[in-house]
């Protein structure tokens, strides 16, 4: 005959292996989760050399903008400012004037020249004429 075995680790055993079971299921759904969240070394270095790659292309385009940045602002050193506004203003109003004093002249002369011309259109007219 067997002896047989108290009634605690009877209780024991028979929860002992659902226990077991369900157990093992949790550590196989951690490993999976673990693999789909961890990387190995070989994953790490070609993630690390795309990372590398693409940060000397950041690196050259940023070099690139400094460059365009500093041309654009030694361009923006040569635009005129305020004061040279103002003056040029001033040289145009400047030169405003001095056309339409010119203008004035001119009016004054062709006034004269008629006054010039009328006569002596006569006197050539005359003359052709034989007077």
């Amino acid at each position: 005959m067997m002896p047989t075995m108290p009634d605690w680790l009877e209780t024991l055993l028979q929860v002992a292996g659902p226990a077991g079971g369900l157990l093992g299921l949790i550590a196989g759904v951690a490993v999976w989760l673990a693999r789909q969240t961890l990387v190995t070394h070989e994953d790490l270095r070609a993630w690390r050399a795309e990372h590398d790659r693409e940060h000397d292309a950041l690196d050259r385009r940023l070099a690139d903008g400094e460059r365009q940045f500093a041309a654009i602002l030694a361009d923006l050193d040569h635009l005129p400012d305020q004061d040279d506004l103002d003056d040029i203003k001033t040289r145009i109003g400047d030169i405003e004037g001095s056309v339409r004093a010119l203008v004035a002249t001119i009016d004054g002369l062709k006034d004269v020249l008629e006054r010039v011309e009328r006569p002596l259109n006569i006197l050539v007219e005359a003359r052709l004429k034989g007077d």
